[in-house]
């Protein structure tokens, strides 16, 4: 029996308050209160919010929150909410003042926070937490920015009941980033063979052999023979031409360790960085497998990466997404990190944090704020492909309706494809999904 001790402290509660109203009224002055009744200020108007008792959080973690719907500010979808009796709406307003009739609270902060992390009783092999033990597996909304909903329902409320209150929406942004594990198909002259006999003995395949004999020694002569280098290329130019400002996370851990794939300090990867920086892209850390709990190591592979690009390196995701929750924001906190893109579930794309605004993390251990500022990750290739196998068609469509939530809710979209996706059988992966959906953004603009 797992023990739901959730820390609703007034700092965590001033947090969630300050979240929800960064999304519901955006560039507006506010203020929080945390107790005795939680309220948003804003120009004016007060909104209160209640407080779930110990036993409601019990139910919500576990699955057996009440739980019903409502549909979303712009009717398009219907929203979960928890602890709203029955045939009551969401807000009402007594005495000139809104109330917020259902728990919004609790399952923001712990969305959020990703506090509900803590509880988990068995992690993958990776030792990441499962999509199956989150409250959007359990609840089925991960299709939803919760958060964002509740947040611009709480807009419409407000607009609809106070005529002269007046919200400057945001603008929505598609982020592409692109994590390269593999920077090299052919690294150096032993894997290149290995790479090659693998395409006879393993993938059975006598044309891929050729291709990859031919291009092997094409890339000795020209570095952007090689596929991996050329799909890098070709993702900078795409996102070059279509006005596209894209974030390429590079690895920049030292030979020994069992997680480094390419050398940071050769001189061809230090070509292919200057021609991302050189175009504008963004640079960022692909943290290896063990920085997420250890700060020394974390430190050092920062520091490798600044050797090379020339200026600190504040942006990161975590190699195979690992993160916990207890650790890494301290981590990240402690080596500088600014900017964070790892939270999304590698077995599921949708929303795990509940929204595709950025936002600053909470560090759960220490009951503070962090300096951290997440840009939730909401779709990645390999969870299409490898983990939900899913056809081609059914992953641009999951694509095209997640974007259109974000859109919707204002917020970002923050997309991962890596530069090993575009080769061999994957090819039309990336032309049938993601430059599918490029176009269609282009198309629609």
């Amino acid at each position: 029996m797992v023990d739901y001790k959730m820390n609703m402290s007034l700092e965590a509660i001033a947090y969630t308050l300050r979240c929800i109203a960064d999304v519901a009224f955006p560039k507006m002055e506010f203020s929080v209160v945390s107790s005795p009744v939680p309220k948003i200020v804003v120009d004016g108007v007060v909104v209160k919010f209640p407080v779930v008792a110990q036993n409601g959080i019990d139910d919500l973690f576990s699955g057996n929150a009440c739980c019903s719907e409502v549909k979303s500010f712009d009717g398009k979808v219907s929203v979960k909410v928890f602890s709203l009796a029955k045939n009551q709406e969401l807000f009402s307003l007594v005495d000139g003042e809104v109330v917020v009739n259902a728990d919004i609270l609790t399952v923001s902060f712990a969305l959020l926070s990703r506090c509900e992390e803590m509880y988990a009783s068995e992690l993958d092999k990776y030792g990441r937490f499962r999509y199956s033990d989150s409250l959007s597996c359990k609840y089925d909304f991960v299709g939803i920015p919760i958060v964002d909903e509740y947040a611009l329902l709480l807009r419409k409320f407000v607009c609809d009941n106070f005529p002269s209150f007046s919200v400057a929406p945001r603008s929505s942004h598609f982020v592409p980033t692109h994590d390269i594990d593999f920077l090299f198909r052919f690294p150096n002259f032993s894997k290149s063979v290995k790479t090659i006999a693998g395409d006879l003995l393993k993938r059975k395949s006598l044309r891929k052999f050729w291709k990859s004999f031919v291009l092997y020694f094409k890339s000795l002569r020209d570095l952007k023979s090689d596929p991996y280098v050329s799909s890098l290329h070709e993702l900078v130019n795409v996102s070059n031409e279509l006005g596209l400002n894209s974030c390429f996370y590079f690895k920049a851990l030292d030979k020994p360790d069992e997680d480094c794939t390419y050398d940071v300090f050769s001189s061809k990867t230090a070509e292919c960085i200057r021609f991302v920086q050189s175009k504008g892209m963004g640079v960022g850390l692909h943290a290896g497998l063990k920085s997420y709990h250890d700060e020394s190591q974390f430190l050092a592979e920062k520091e490798n990466l600044e050797k090379v690009v020339g200026r600190d390196v504040v942006d990161v995701r975590q190699h195979f997404l690992r993160f916990d929750v207890r650790r890494t924001p301290q981590v990240w906190q402690s080596v500088g990190v600014r900017h964070d893109s790892t939270m999304g579930f590698p077995e599921q794309e949708g929303f795990r944090c509940g929204t595709c605004h950025p936002y600053r993390l909470y560090d759960v251990e220490n009951d503070c704020v962090a300096d951290v500022v997440e840009h939730p990750l909401i779709v990645m290739d390999t969870t299409l492909f490898q983990y939900r196998n899913v056809s081609e068609t059914e992953a641009f469509d999951s694509v095209c309706n997640l974007y259109g939530r974000c859109v919707s809710v204002e917020g970002d979209f923050v997309m991962l494809w890596h530069n090993t996706t575009m080769f061999g059988e994957l090819k039309s992966w990336y032309e049938n999904v993601y430059l599918r959906f490029l176009k269609s953004l282009k198309i629609n603009c």
